[in-house]
């Protein structure tokens, strides 16, 4: 759970097996709402001190960052998440609302060399849109049941991109020389067929 100032905010379902890790505000959020986060990570310079000690009563582990360091909370967290736990996903919350770097920031770091191997369990969800990245090959995306429309967006340059079954708006084997945004796509069936031989996408689905 990301601190950012977020009207769209999810939560995630308390299961026992679950990890949490609240991210500065982030985690004062997950112990007001009844979580008990395994890890709190930050500077957290944007809490106060009474706010930081009930963080510290219902936490598992306490780790307080200098803010001058080089690496965001986000990318922190990320990295305690690979070194410590064997997800099969990382949903991050929080995340959107706020400032526009800070989002722009967040949405970068899956394209960071070091999260390469994880990059395709990392999710990004509010309360209308949920997030995935994919890296080349063949896949068969799910529809959500809740989301209507849905986005693919080249983070980087992409080669042959094809939309097939399962897509309304269909593409065979397009290239993209550059970052491109081929928004409100829709699904015509419970699954499509996604195929592309290099970039990376953000496959976003949503709901007005």
């Amino acid at each position: 759970m990301l601190g950012s100032p977020d009207e769209q905010r999810a939560w995630p379902p308390k299961k026992q097996q679950d990890h949490y890790i609240g991210v500065d505000r982030g985690a004062f959020y997950l112990t007001e709402n009844g979580y008990s986060p395994d890890l709190a990570l930050g500077d957290f310079d944007s809490i106060s001190e009474v706010e930081k000690q009930k963080i510290k009563e219902h936490v598992g582990t306490f780790i307080e960052v200098d803010p001058d360091k080089e690496d965001t909370d986000a990318e922190l967290s990320l990295v305690y998440a690979m070194k410590q736990f064997d997800s099969e996903k990382l949903i991050v919350y929080g995340w959107s609302g706020g400032r526009l770097d800070h989002l722009m920031s967040i949405l970068m770091i899956p394209l960071q060399p070091r999260f390469h191997k994880i990059q395709g369990k990392i999710e990004f969800v509010n309360q209308t849109n949920s997030i995935k990245y994919y890296q080349p090959g063949v896949h068969k995306v799910v529809k959500e049941h809740n989301k209507t429309y849905c986005s693919v967006i080249g983070m980087t340059p992409v080669k042959h991109l094809s939309l097939g079954q399962g897509f309304k708006y269909q593409l065979d084997g397009v290239n993209y020389d550059y970052p491109a945004a081929l928004i409100s796509n829709e699904f015509v069936a419970a699954t499509a067929n996604l195929t592309f031989k290099s970039g990376i996408i953000a496959f976003v689905q949503s709901r007005d």
